[in-house]
Order: structure tokens, then C-alpha cells, then sequence
């Protein structure tokens, strides 16, 4: 049983009955959600009430499979790749900071937008390909960062900020359709596990 989850899918489903009663008994001009011209109060009662069933769907029953992986599982821990995957970490995290400062001191006028994004971006990419490169497993989540970064920079440097969200979307679906390809070949994961 995963208690976050069941916490947040009765928390849910609570403000969903809230919203339901409030949209049963007050007048339409009073709930107010406002989707183009158009004012549609259901909208965020049906959101909770999906949102708080599969929370709790996802909550409930799921304990014995992981006790099941984890006695399944044993995680052998490589104390070198870990130490390395460490210092790569640092490594990745000055050079941000270092990015950041310069994004505070430069004024904006010499220094276009973009090429923040671009440098985020590629120190993450950049960061999980030492890792690819010393065989330790690369990180899912900077490696999608670093793609969207990357990609919001190019755009911002064209003028072309309208289609960040589309981009967002494309990106998403990319990795859902090469998900199998990618845990086949296991290079996404924890770097203890390399």
C-alpha cells in the first residue's frame, strides 16, 4: 500500500465533491472556470475526481509487487562507478551554477536568451554522456531536461516561443514510443545499479 498516493487520491476525490456540491447548489454565475469564452465549472470536479481514483487505484494492491521485485532484485552496489557518477554529479552542478551567476551578471542586451537554455542543455547531455561513456546508467529525468532546454533554446534564438509546448509534447511521445528500446538496453537507472 502506498500511503502518498491514498492520502492524495482521498484529498482529491474530496475537493471533487466539494466542487460538486458547490456546483449543485450555487447559482452559475458565482463558480467561475473560465475555458475560452466559455464558463465551465464541471471541468475541475471531473479533473479530481479521475485524478483522486487513480491515485488511489495505484495506491492500493501494489505493496506485494514491490516486495515481490525487491526480494527478486538484489542491487549489487559498485562503490567506483558510484564515486565516479559522484564527481561527474559535482562536476555537472558547478559548471551550472556557474552558468546561472553568468546569466545574473551579463545583462541580457549582450547575451541573447537562448543560449542560456542551450548551455543548461548541454551540460545535462553533456553529463549523461560521461556517464554513457563510463558505463554508468544516465539519468531519465536530466536527460529529458536536457533535450527540452536544448531544443526551448534553439527556438528562443529564432523567435519561435509559441512552440515550446509543442515541442514539450513531441518530446514526451518520443520517449514513450522508444521507452521499450531504451530499458532494453538499460540506460536509463540508478548509477549504483551500473
Amino acid at each position: 500500500m502506498k500511503k502518498s498516493n491514498l492520502i492524495g487520491g482521498v484529498i482529491c476525490l474530496i475537493i471533487a465533491a466539494f466542487l460538486v456540491v458547490a456546483n449543485l447548489t450555487l447559482p452559475a454565475d458565482n463558480l467561475m472556470f473560465m475555458v475560452g469564452d466559455e464558463n465551465m465549472p464541471w471541468i475541475p470536479p471531473v479533473v479530481l475526481g479521475i485524478v483522486g481514483i487513480v491515485l488511489l487505484a495505484t495506491g492500493v494492491g501494489r505493496s506485494e509487487v514491490v516486495e515481490k521485485e525487491k526480494e527478486e532484485k538484489q542491487v549489487v552496489v559498485n562503490e567506483e562507478k558510484a564515486a565516479l557518477n559522484k564527481r561527474l554529479e559535482s562536476m555537472g552542478w558547478g559548471l551550472f551554477l556557474i552558468l546561472l551567476g553568468g546569466f545574473a551578471l551579463v545583462p541580457h542586451e549582450i547575451i541573447a536568451k537562448g543560449f542560456w537554455s542551450i548551455g543548461v542543455g548541454v551540460i545535462m547531455l553533456g553529463l549523461n554522456l560521461a556517464r554513457y561513456l563510463n558505463k554508468i546508467k544516465m539519468s531519465g529525468f536530466t536527460t529529458f531536461l536536457g533535450v527540452i532546454s536544448l531544443l526551448s533554446g534553439i527556438l528562443q534564438l529564432f523567435g519561435m516561443n509559441d512552440f515550446e509546448g509543442a515541442i514539450l509534447l513531441i518530446i514526451l511521445g518520443t520517449y514513450v514510443v522508444a521507452k521499450p528500446w531504451f530499458e532494453k538496453r538499460a540506460l536509463f537507472g540508478k548509477a549504483e545499479e551500473s
